[in-house]
């Protein structure tokens, strides 16, 4: 055998090697880009408790795709963060990359908090939490 065989098949196995960690790389960063791509952010802006048995709960909604249908879940919590009502809130297409709501939610007693739990596309699964 000569010595240049085994360096040419070591070379081929190496090329082979780095082609395939590019290739899964690639595979990689496209399926993360693509699953993050249709989402929704959601960001608390504040609450305003408003009765023992109301609050108001406002939030602002970014959307990774505008003029979509958005569905939100709003809750009211206790001082133990016990949750005490919860609404799902169904929003019209906005042409904006960030629009600010707010709605009044129901409670069973005096809450001290309102928040946005999670916002999805209409029609689709909502995120798992």
């Amino acid at each position: 055998m000569s010595p240049t065989r085994p360096r040419a098949e070591q070379r081929k196995w190496w090329i082979i090697g780095i082609v395939g960690v590019i290739l899964m790389s690639a595979l990689a960063a496209w399926f993360g880009i693509s699953s993050s791509s249709n989402t929704v952010r959601a960001n608390q802006a504040g609450f305003k408790v408003i009765s023992d048995d109301r609050i108001e709960v406002r939030w602002d909604v970014i959307p990774s795709e505008r003029n979509r249908a958005i569905t939100c879940t709003i809750i009211a919590l206790n001082d133990k963060r016990d949750v005490l009502g919860t609404k799902q809130v169904e929003l019209k297409p906005s042409p904006y990359r960030s629009t600010r709501y707010s709605d009044v939610l129901r409670t069973t007693s005096r809450a001290v908090s309102g928040t946005v739990k999670e916002c999805h596309y209409t029609g689709e699964r909502p995120p798992a939490q």
